[in-house]
């Protein structure tokens, strides 16, 4: 089986999410794709992002319509920062049979050399990198010159996030509409939890209600 693992801080998952998810499965052939939502990125700061189950439960609510899509919790599970190459272990041990495909865009794949532990993670992982226009192979593969073992990499030049959690989170506490951006079931998680909304102390929700 061919798996693609689709790592993110889904803060909060949205429709381009999808389509890159199904024009993997199209164009690489794959059998199914994990979506792995981040616990603690040790690129982000805590004030950067939602809740963790929040963002677990919108992206278990995103993914409902493909049976070929399904959410891990094991990122969401660790007490310690989420770093990738300990993700991948954890998949190549509970899929030891299975072909894993990590999905990564242009640019975090540029910054790849500084992830913790980047060396043995091109080791253990075929990518699948979504190449921007302003992003192209070649200046992609620039970064890793000199490296004595190359990523192995599949490039998607046909389709790349045309929209960002960041800015599905302006337009929210702005109060314009994203219902052409997310699923309505995570339209109206975010409205049930009153989401990406500050209140009266300045501060965002931080717990899901029960």
């Amino acid at each position: 089986m061919k798996i693609g693992l689709f790592g993110g801080t889904f803060d909060p998952p949205h429709n381009a999410h999808i389509k890159v998810a199904e024009h993997a499965l199209s164009e690489f052939s794959l059998d199914r794709i994990i979506f792995i939502p981040a616990g603690d990125p040790p690129h982000k700061k805590d004030k950067d992002k939602t809740d963790k189950l929040h963002r677990l439960k919108m992206t278990e609510l995103m993914v409902l319509e493909n049976e070929k899509f399904c959410v891990s919790t094991f990122e969401i599970e660790q007490s310690k920062p989420s770093y990738s190459l300990n993700t991948i272990k954890h998949f190549k041990k509970e899929h030891p049979e299975d072909e894993l495909y990590f999905i990564i865009g242009g640019d975090s794949f540029y910054d790849l050399p500084s992830w913790w532990g980047y060396r043995e993670l091109m080791e253990l992982s075929t990518f699948i990198v979504l190449s921007r226009p302003d992003s192209p192979k070649n200046h992609l593969l620039d970064r890793f010159k000199g490296d004595e073992k190359p990523p192995r990499v599949f490039y998607s030049e046909s389709l790349y996030m045309d929209v960002s959690s960041t800015e599905i989170r302006e337009k929210l506490k702005n109060g314009e509409d994203i219902s052409d951006l997310v699923s309505k079931d995570v339209l109206d998680y975010i409205s049930k939890e009153n989401l990406y909304k500050e209140n009266t102390d300045g501060n965002f929700p931080d717990t899901p209600k029960a």
